[in-house]
């Protein structure tokens, strides 16, 4: 059978064909300008989270290089405080970029261990020790890989400033044969991994010891695996989502193994057993203040409700950057279990949760045979300093130096000179296992 197309025809025909063209064109060209726009964002989180990472570094290296030349246990004992600050600033700033596919596993491990050890070894100093020759040789191996790695991460930088590798070049990509290939920065942050296998095992009384950080997930366990269509789904109601706006990402095999997913400036992780949320950051921009602090915290605990998080309390909270970042610990039969951490970020500017961080939660997280305490307040009370005058007391569950966990009596005190203490009293023996200061700032309240 013919058709006689008429010339009319034919060109209304070409006509709507055109029409057609320009308005694919027009639909590509503003995904395009989307995807650059999100490539921006994504370029501009990466470089300043890398920016810290090395600044991070530069102090940490330096001050284990100042630590073999202390000739005092007091001045020892501030700077392994410094150290321990900075190896978690690093921490933090390394797990801000896309580098899970990587399995930096060892990395984090060292910037774990240098700080705590740095602690371990100023306690010893301070109780008239002296080192021996192993703990020295380890500071000292421990001195050169941090070196190590700030080099590192320092070339990067520089490669990047020159133009010579591409920020989002932090991806892994697929190859042939089914596996991953890391391709410019990507190729680096393996390259740092690779370096780092060769510092030396740590068996001390610290909370990172080797030992220790072979522990599972204690909340998990026994937890069956979800389908990644039920994972897919916790995911996009965490991130406030459709499912259909989530992108799956790699898998995060650690010893948490996870799904990850992607939407418009959030990453979300899920575990695959139990399907909990590890976490979630939302990279967007925060506008102006409209949401006060009590606010933010009641959204924060809405939204651990919604997770089915229940029995929280409100510890402290920080802001920085319109984002006010809240620390909730769990209870249990009263006591404050401050080893079951949660962390959740709302933006300041319409209660939005921009950030959640519960795998502190999803580690240590059980339910504990919580003995009675062994001596009363009152008893617990005559271990305070007679100059801090007690505001409060309760019950609380805090983390030791390689012991695992204490139950001790949470004094809040105040100074003579008005400045606010926290003591904590073992509950069974009515010694000090802890004291923190409190500092009030208009930010949040900080401990140090």
């Amino acid at each position: 059978m013919k058709y006689n197309l008429s010339k009319r025809g034919a060109v209304r025909l070409g006509s709507f064909g055109l029409a057609l063209v320009l308005v694919a064109g027009g639909v590509a060209w503003q995904q395009h300008l989307v995807a650059q726009d999100y490539k921006m964002q994504l370029e501009t989180v990466y470089t300043r989270s890398l920016g810290e990472l090395s600044t991070y570094l530069t102090n940490l290296s330096t001050d284990l290089d100042k630590g073999q030349y202390v000739g005092t246990p007091k001045q020892l004992s501030l700077l392994s405080a410094k150290i321990w600050r900075e190896s978690g600033g690093a921490k933090s700033a390394l797990s801000s970029l896309p580098v899970q596919d990587l399995r930096m596993d060892t990395t984090y491990k060292f910037l774990s261990q240098v700080g705590d050890y740095a602690i371990t070894l100023s306690k010893k100093v301070a109780s008239g020790q002296t080192l021996t020759a192993r703990e020295e040789a380890n500071a000292k191996a421990l001195r050169q890989h941090a070196s190590k790695l700030k080099e590192y991460v320092d070339q990067l930088g520089q490669q990047i400033r020159d133009g010579q590798i591409q920020v989002m070049a932090l991806r892994v990509t697929g190859d042939e044969t089914g596996g991953t290939q890391a391709s410019g920065l990507a190729e680096g942050f393996e390259d740092i991994e690779q370096t780092m296998t060769g510092y030396p095992t740590l068996i001390y009384d610290g909370p990172f010891s080797d030992h220790l950080l072979t522990q599972n997930p204690k909340l998990i366990q026994g937890m069956p695996v979800v389908s990644l269509s039920d994972a897919k789904e916790k995911a996009a109601w965490a991130a406030g989502l459709s499912s259909q706006e989530l992108t799956q990402g790699d898998d995060e095999n650690s010893r948490m193994p996870s799904y990850t997913f992607q939407g418009q400036d959030i990453s979300v992780g899920i575990t695959k057993a139990g399907g909990l949320v590890t976490y979630l950051i939302n990279a967007r921009e925060v506008g102006e203040q409209r949401v006060d602090v009590d606010n933010a915290i009641q959204r924060a605990l809405q939204y651990l409700n919604g997770l089915g998080i229940e029995g929280m309390v409100t510890t402290y909270y920080e802001i920085n950057d319109g984002i006010c970042t809240i620390n909730f610990a769990s209870t249990q039969d009263g006591v404050i279990l401050y080893t079951d951490l949660i962390k959740v970020g709302i933006a300041l500017d319409d209660g939005s949760v921009v950030f959640y961080d519960g795998r502190g939660y999803i580690n240590n997280h059980y339910q504990r045979t919580l003995s009675a305490p062994a001596i009363s307040q009152e008893q617990a009370q005559q271990s305070l300093n007679p100059r801090l005058e007690v505001q409060s007391v309760r019950t609380a569950l805090i983390p030791t130096s390689g012991k695992g966990e204490v139950l001790t009596y949470e004094f809040t005190t105040r100074s003579k000179d008005g400045q606010q203490i926290l003591v904590y009293v073992n509950a069974a023996n009515g010694e000090e296992e802890q004291i923190l200061i409190l500092i009030q700032t208009p930010n949040g309240t900080l401990t140090k």
